[in-house]
């Protein structure tokens, strides 16, 4: 009997518990429900004399489920915070009518595209504005794209003992054609696009002449206009800033200051005693200022709510056959979710934010025709072009309803190349025989045992031709443009938004919330829930995880550095290339990528 009323009062007991724990989960769910409902107000609540901090190792991702990267992980870099672009400008624009948010500081390293720097610089304009509270900014060792962003504050404040960059903009590759020759590995290319140069690296050791010129018409465009914007925010002129770029591009602080690149020379309590001044309170440690960090604040912004729905669907990374990793653009995946936003009839309109040099041509094929199956719905597709939306990233956009891109967007890329690799050579090097019998002349096209013949690369340029001008039709058709008239801009040319415009491939200019206020226009709604695709905390394994992990802990600024392993900074300085050729794994060989793109940091 005893026994018996152990068991029966565990049994009471437990299941006492997991009815309460179940009830406390219900109660958060009806919570974050209402705060949901409430018109777009963060969860996250800050006390008085609140600072928002922008950058201190801050992540900024179109897509708000990217995952860490593999290589990271292998790398065991340290995890940093991390943001998605709607949520980040959505948080600002919170921020400004906030009675507790005092200002915002921009400080410390900032990993984000130059499009992506761009949206958040007239977000804190847009704050200052409509706010009149300050914005300052602190530089210790600022990086080009630290300062781009920190030049729209009030003041620009520089430890004594700091650097700053301001040098120009750089395009390179990694050039292994050589080296695979000597290794005994063939490569043979098919193209179409006299600037169509992605393959380049795989043949040579240097850029052609074409490449050349694109690559610097390029660098030039982008680099005028940050120039222009850094000039007009702290009052200088583009050929000041151009002649202290060409005068050495690193400038210690004093250097700086008499430049007028910064207002001021502060030590870290300094700085700290300007928040204070105006109007951050001390922060609990006593040492500092109260902060909040922009991830952590911008982390629960609630989504819009209403009846109708307007998708904004990401298309960020390389364009692989398949499902793809988290940081990748598969083609399955994506044409999936499109197929699933159509069957939905409560779905009203669909953004579709490309951020992508493109990859595989049956990938892009695709989700392309999804796209053209939204529009044949009767459903505005509205396409916000990021920092990059080139070749297959401009060949899923082309069917949209409208284009968006920043001035700075890098698009166009219109142009195909096969690419075909062989170990023949090294075959031989290392005295390795490969014999085998077939049925019919082509039986054995594509291995790579041996080298294509002259007639079997006709045949595969056959292929990419017809590739070449399914694109040339999908814009034409897209753009309501002639086949020839996108002929004359296409040849693989890349283009910068300004350009892309003047040539018709680009509507209109304007920002991610830009393009889903265009969306919310088209569909006429006045209100509506907001939906992404894929969503926040897709992939993470249950609510609790959610739960866990959303009220990540806040570091402090001047409490934790970014890390800057040198080892970790080679190795990730080549993962791009590594990546980029783990990706190409289109079913034939044929791929619509750009050559081109700028790097993040």
């Amino acid at each position: 009997m005893k026994e018996f009323l152990k068991s029966l009062l565990a049994s009471v007991l437990g299941t006492f518990l997991a009815g309460a724990l179940s009830a406390f989960l219900l109660l958060v769910l009806i919570v974050a429900g209402l705060s949901s409902s409430s018109g777009g107000k963060p969860i996250v609540s800050v006390r008085p004399g609140t600072m928002l901090v922008v950058g201190h190792g801050l992540v900024v991702n179109d897509t708000p489920a990217h995952g860490k990267a593999g290589l990271g992980a292998l790398l065991g870099d340290e995890p940093r915070p991390t943001v998605d672009l709607y949520r980040a400008l959505t948080a600002l624009e919170l921020a400004a009518k906030d009675r507790n948010i005092v200002g915002v500081v921009i400080a410390g390293e900032i990993e984000a595209g130059v499009v992506q720097l761009g949206e958040l610089r007239q977000a804190i304009a847009a704050f200052r504005k409509e706010s009149g509270k300050p914005v300052f900014a602190w530089i210790e060792n600022g990086s080009q794209g630290e300062y781009y962003l920190a030049s729209v504050a009030d003041q620009v404040a520089m430890h004594p003992s700091g650097e700053l960059e301001l040098k120009g903009l750089a395009a390179n590759n990694l050039y292994f054609g050589e080296t695979l020759r000597t290794l005994g590995i063939g490569v043979q290319v098919t193209k179409v696009g006299k600037y169509k140069s992605a393959v380049e690296p795989f043949l040579g050791d240097r850029m052609s002449e074409p490449s050349r010129e694109q690559a610097t018409q390029l660098v030039q465009g982008v680099w005028s206009r940050l120039v222009g914007q850094i000039a007009q925010s702290r009052k200088l002129t583009n050929a000041a800033l151009n002649r202290a770029a060409d005068a050495g591009g690193i400038f210690p602080a004093k250097k700086a200051l008499a430049l007028k690149l910064v207002d001021a020379l502060q030590q870290r309590d300094e700085f700290i005693e300007r928040a204070r001044k105006a109007g951050a309170a001390v922060d609990d440690s006593e040492t500092s200022f109260r902060q909040v960090s922009l991830a952590r604040y911008a982390d629960k912004v609630q989504l819009p709510r209403g009846a109708d729905r307007v998708a904004v669907v990401y298309a960020e990374g390389e364009i692989v056959d398949g499902w793809g990793g988290p940081d990748e653009v598969g083609g399955d995946r994506l044409a999936f979710e499109l197929r699933r936003l159509r069957a939905d009839d409560r779905v009203k309109a669909v953004v579709l934010r490309v951020n992508s040099p493109g990859g595989s041509a049956f990938a892009s094929d695709l989700i392309a025709r999804e796209v053209a199956l939204l529009r044949k719905k009767g459903l505005p597709v509205v396409v916000s072009m990021g920092d990059l939306a080139a070749s297959g990233g401009y060949y899923i956009a082309a069917r949209g309803s409208v284009i968006m891109a920043d001035p700075a967007t890098i698009t166009g890329s219109i142009g195909v190349f096969g690419l075909q690799f062989n170990y023949e050579e090294l075959a031989k090097k290392f005295h390795l025989g490969h014999d085998g019998v077939k049925t019919n002349r082509y039986a054995d096209l594509g291995q790579s045992h041996r080298a294509a013949a002259a007639d079997e690369l006709a045949l595969i340029q056959t292929m990419v031709d017809e590739v070449y001008e399914d694109f040339l039709k999908i814009v034409a058709e897209g753009r309501k443009l002639e086949r020839n008239d996108v002929h004359e801009v296409a040849q693989g040319r890349v283009w910068l938004g300004t350009e892309a415009r003047e040539r018709q491939l680009v509507d209109k200019f304007g920002g991610l919330r830009d393009a889903i206020a265009l969306a919310k226009s088209l569909a006429e709604l006045k209100e509506a829930q907001l939906v992404q695709v894929p969503a926040l905390h897709e992939g993470e394994e249950s609510l609790l995880q959610q739960l866990l992990t959303d009220d990540r802990e806040d570091h402090p600024l001047f409490t934790r550095a970014a890390p800057r392993d040198p080892a970790l900074l080679f190795l990730r300085t080549h993962a791009e290339t590594l990546r980029a050729i783990r990706t190409l794994n289109d079913p034939k060989g044929v791929y619509l990528t750009c050559p081109l793109r700028l790097e993040r940091r």
